[in-house]
């Protein structure tokens, strides 16, 4: 779990001791409005920009980077650290399947990796949960899924759903 980040004049206020902060974090949390930090990786520049324009209004989470392959997330995941990794299938240099296997090996503590894809397939979508993901989402339906499947996976849930259906199961 992750603090809330406080502005720098909160955080050098000597009148808010770490209790209180602390305090503070599981008041918001409470609230639903829980930090997760993201990681998107997707060829498409144009695909990550609407992305973190979804994800980026919804307070207290934090794109924290991105990458345009399954190579360079690898990377990015160790230094960046994130609570959730929003990953595409085909990409160059390295899919999002083999990435996923690879950051799944690592054994990253807390860390979930979310597919959000053009391929709308029950195969695909095995594939997907069976290298390590704990959410599938269409592209497609990204406009209508993906807030809702990053919450899912964030708090360790699973949550699927193909153009045709919608299904979240506790795991």
């Amino acid at each position: 779990m992750r603090l809330v980040e406080y502005p720098e004049s909160r955080k050098e206020d000597p009148g808010v001791s770490v209790a209180n902060r602390l305090q503070d974090s599981f008041l918001e949390r409470d609230k639903g409005t829980m930090a997760v930090r993201i990681l998107l990786v997707d060829d498409h520049p144009i695909v990550r920009q609407g992305l973190r324009t979804l994800l980026e209004a919804r307070p207290g989470w934090e794109v924290v980077g991105e990458a345009s392959d399954g190579v360079e997330a690898l990377d990015k995941v160790e230094a960046l650290q994130p609570d959730v990794v929003v990953l595409d299938v085909t990409m160059p240099r390295m899919n999002g399947l083999e990435a996923c296997r690879s950051i799944q090996k690592r054994k990253l503590d807390g860390l979930e990796v979310l597919f959000v894809t053009q391929h709308d397939s029950p195969q695909m979508m095995r594939e997907a949960l069976e290298a390590g993901a704990r959410g599938y989402v269409v592209k497609s339906n990204a406009a209508r899924d993906l807030l809702e499947a990053v919450e899912a996976v964030s708090q360790h849930r699973v949550f699927t759903a193909l153009a045709r259906t919608t299904q979240t199961a506790t795991s």
